[in-house]
Order: C-alpha cells, then sequence, then structure tokens
C-alpha cells in the first residue's frame, strides 16, 4: 500500500447522544439498540473503505444519571449506596456490551469480517489533583434544601443549587495520567478486533503506596481520557463526535462561524481567548490540543452522524500541527 492510500488508525469519542434516548423516564431499553446501531452503521462504513485500527470511546451521562435515580427510588429497599466508582463500572458494561453487540451484527449483516471487544477501563489520577478540593461537576438527581443538608450530614456530599432547578451533588474532576489498560487496547488492535472502552471517562482510581488501585469518587472528562488513550496507543487521529457540526467561533452570536482547518497553535490562541463555552466545546478543543502537542498527527470535531464525511475531510474541524 502506497503513503497515499494508507488508512490512519482512529480513535473516535462518541458524545453522550450516542446512546442517548431523547425521553429517558419512558423510554424501552430495545430504543438504546436503535440507536446504537446508526452509530455503528458509521463505524462500519469506515471499515469498509480500508479503516481497520479503530477504539471507540463513548460518554455515560444518562446512564450514570439512571443509576443514581435507581439508587434513590429504592433507597429503603436496599440501603446499601454504591460508590461512584463502581456506577461508572456498571455504566461502561452496559454501554460496551449494547455497542459490541450492535457493532458485531452490522458487521455480521453487511459481510464485514471484523468484531470488537469492550474493556473495563481504569484511569489513574493523581489524589492531589486540585479538582479533589474544588468539586464542579454535577451528577444525579435534584434533591430539596433539606434532603441537600441531610445527604451532606450523613453521606458528606457536597451539594449546589443548580439553576433553580434544587440542588445536586458535585464532584471532583480530576485530569487523567495513565491508562491502566493501554496494554490490552494495544493487543486487542494487534489481534484485529475494534476496541471499546474508557466509557465515561474511564473509573478513576488512585495508586496507593503499596501499589495497589483504590477507586475514587469523581468523574473524568470523557476526551480528555480519549486523548490520553489514543496518545498511549499510538493512535494517529482523534475524532470527537458532538452534537454540533464544527466548533465555532462566536458561537452565541447571530452569525457564529466555523472552523474547518487550523492548526493547533492558532486553535490555542482562540481557546485563550475565550471563544469555547466551559463545560461544552471548551474541553473538547483542549483534548484536540492536547493530543495533537503529544504526538497525534489530527484531531477532528464533528457531529455524530457524520463520522464518514469528516473522516473524509469533508466536514468537521480538523486540527493538525
Amino acid at each position: 500500500m502506497s503513503n497515499k492510500d494508507h488508512k490512519p488508525s482512529l480513535l473516535i469519542s462518541f458524545g453522550g447522544n450516542a446512546l442517548n434516548v431523547p425521553d429517558q423516564n419512558h423510554a424501552h431499553q430495545k430504543e438504546e439498540f436503535a440507536i446504537a446501531q446508526k452509530s455503528m452503521n458509521g463505524v462500519a462504513d469506515l471499515i469498509e473503505r480500508g479503516y481497520n485500527k479503530i477504539i471507540l470511546t463513548h460518554g455515560n451521562g444518562p446512564q450514570v444519571g439512571q443509576i443514581f435515580l435507581q439508587q434513590e427510588l429504592t433507597k429503603h429497599a436496599f440501603p446499601r449506596q454504591i460508590t461512584l466508582d463502581v456506577c461508572v463500572a456498571d455504566s461502561q458494561g452496559r454501554i460496551g456490551y449494547i455497542l459490541q453487540n450492535v457493532f458485531d451484527n452490522v458487521c455480521q449483516k453487511r459481510g464485514i469480517n471484523k468484531r470488537s471487544f469492550a474493556v473495563i477501563t481504569q484511569v489513574i489520577v493523581d489524589p492531589k489533583d486540585p479538582a479533589f478540593d474544588h468539586p464542579s461537576k454535577p451528577i444525579g438527581v435534584f434533591y430539596s434544601q433539606e434532603d441537600a443538608q441531610k445527604l451532606t450530614e450523613e453521606r458528606g456530599w457536597e451539594l449546589i443549587e443548580d439553576a433553580g432547578r434544587g440542588f445536586r451533588r458535585v464532584v471532583p474532576s480530576p485530569h487523567p495520567l495513565e491508562i491502566v489498560e493501554k496494554k490490552i487496547f494495544h493487543e486487542i488492535l494487534e489481534a484485529g478486533f475494534i476496541a471499546i472502552g474508557g466509557g465515561g471517562g474511564g473509573i478513576p482510581v488512585i495508586r496507593e503506596s503499596n501499589g495497589e488501585l483504590s477507586g475514587v469518587e469523581a468523574v473524568i472528562d470523557k476526551d480528555r481520557t480519549s486523548a490520553l488513550l489514543a496518545n498511549e496507543v499510538g493512535i494517529e487521529q482523534l475524532v470527537i463526535l458532538t452534537e454540533v457540526d464544527f466548533a465555532y467561533l462566536n458561537f452565541k452570536s447571530s452569525q457564529p462561524q466555523p472552523i474547518r482547518n487550523i492548526t493547533v497553535s492558532k486553535m490555542e490562541s482562540y481557546l485563550e481567548q475565550g471563544e469555547f463555552i466551559e463545560g461544552s466545546m471548551k474541553p473538547k478543543v483542549e483534548a484536540a490540543i492536547d493530543f495533537i502537542k503529544k504526538g497525534g498527527q489530527k484531531a477532528i470535531i464533528a457531529n455524530l452522524y457524520d463520522l464518514l464525511m469528516a473522516v473524509e475531510e469533508k466536514t468537521g474541524t480538523h486540527i493538525s500541527a
């Protein structure tokens, strides 16, 4: 194969909407499989065009929210409180199974000789990360002020008032330092499988002085973990899929400007100017910049359903060195 025909290795980071059923309260489980099929057909399109080395990562926000809601609704019958790291693991298993099942069935139906392998993924964080002193990531359900006070006293949770809708728990969001299973991801790719993992940013763990790993109550940004995993495994291109077609300048104005092809240094300058929204596009741009600066060839930010077109440079924001 000539250099021109070379297909780069990809890490594709699916936003939470890859499995998100709009009405979560009345959604049937089968709807998650139906929505996943649209996303996995996009991955199969890539494989048919010769992209063979692919890792898939995914969000888990709605699913973790459901786990917390189930705990609250059954707390009198089942008073045992499940910690956040285990909740993330639960969601990784659930979503990993759905994506693996749907992807394999799509390939079977289309006659593609490819299968997937889902990995429960732990991510090491620093216990001294400043985020642990300033919890900022809201999770779970809304509580009254009275219930919030009780939870603070009984469980030591930190809760804040959220846009007049009630009180929500906030947890730390530390930076990811190392993917524990990075060697496994590499071996899965070498064996010819598509790898699925890093769900919800990974299960946050710290390494104790004796070398053991212990889970902590935190949430890691999914795209930061995706960038780290891509760098650690030697992936060439990072693709961040979201609800918009591009990263935009002047996003909140009446005439937002799509960013199409841009250097990492120019993207950094826009980041420093405050062009990207905190908790929305900003962490995606930061992850893309970090990936490029640590050796990645290109980062792409595009719409969830434009995967093939984005990889073929027909849409999306393309960031390179």
